[in-house]
């Protein structure tokens, strides 16, 4: 008796060997794509400024001849307004959030929401134990600022004290913020960054010294060396919790309390 054997062929997608190659974005095409969305933000900022300008020259009957130096002088009172920083940064994380997910989704590695994240939810262990961290941290911002003699910065006394819309300065401190910076910081710079050459201790230094850099403008050297610890943390948190879950509730936590504690001097 002899046995007849067939050959199966079996169908094999054409892009699966395809797939297999595709990598994050590089660490070079990471750090460009994040400067390209820093300078998005700047282009949208200023064209807020002149639009913001505009409106109140016209509605103030300001002349053409007049017009440049007053758009000179209302921008520059406009950039220290609390309601107009609130809305222009609610206008700006809202044009650039779908960005960074549409530069996640380019690589075709998962989704774009895992890319930057979204795919775990942290442990209870690690929500423990970073709760305790932040809660450190605060302890040690504290003292370090009253050894170190560190007062309010005034930028943010003039944004507060220029809002008459508290609850929209709110949205975009507390909330907005958070959910933007991580989404650019501990989401689409740490997956391109953590899978380069440079690791995950070269992505927590790198991150952590942008995320400090990015708030020069509102805090002068010894406010900036408090804030660096915080943004270890916040990476801390998204290497071992994998997810961006928990950064952006430490980092919430963290607005929420400078927040309260800014509302409580003020008053």
């Amino acid at each position: 008796m002899s046995t007849v054997i067939e050959k199966t062929n079996i169908d094999i997608p054409a892009n699966t060997a395809e797939n297999a190659t595709i990598k994050p974005w590089s660490a070079t095409a990471t750090l460009g794509l994040t400067l390209l969305l820093f300078i998005m933000y700047f282009v949208i900022s200023i064209i807020s400024l002149i639009v913001g300008a505009g409106i109140e020259a016209v509605s103030s009957g300001v002349t053409a001849e007049n017009a440049q130096a007053f758009g000179e002088t209302f921008g520059l009172e406009l950039a220290l307004d609390g309601d107009f920083t609130a809305i222009n940064y609610l206008i700006t994380a809202l044009c650039l959030s779908p960005l960074v997910f549409h530069f996640a989704g380019r690589r075709k590695v998962t989704t774009a929401a895992a890319y930057l994240g979204f795919s775990k939810l942290p442990s209870k262990a690690n929500f423990i134990t970073f709760n305790l961290a932040i809660l450190g941290y605060f302890i040690f911002s504290y003292f370090a600022s009253t050894a170190l003699g560190i007062e309010t910065p005034q930028i943010m006394i003039d944004m507060y004290s220029t809002t008459d819309y508290l609850f929209l300065l709110f949205i975009a401190v507390v909330i907005a913020a958070p959910i933007f910076e991580e989404l650019v910081f501990r989401g689409f710079m740490f997956k391109g960054l953590k899978n380069s050459p440079l690791g995950v201790i070269g992505t927590l230094i790198i991150t952590s010294v942008l995320f400090t850099l990015i708030h020069a403008g509102q805090y002068d050297l010894t406010v900036l060396a408090i804030l660096f610890p915080l943004a270890v943390i916040l990476g801390l948190a998204r290497q071992r919790s994998g997810g961006i879950y928990l950064p952006i509730y430490l980092h919430f936590a963290n607005n929420l309390y400078s927040s309260v504690s800014l509302y409580i001097f003020m008053n």
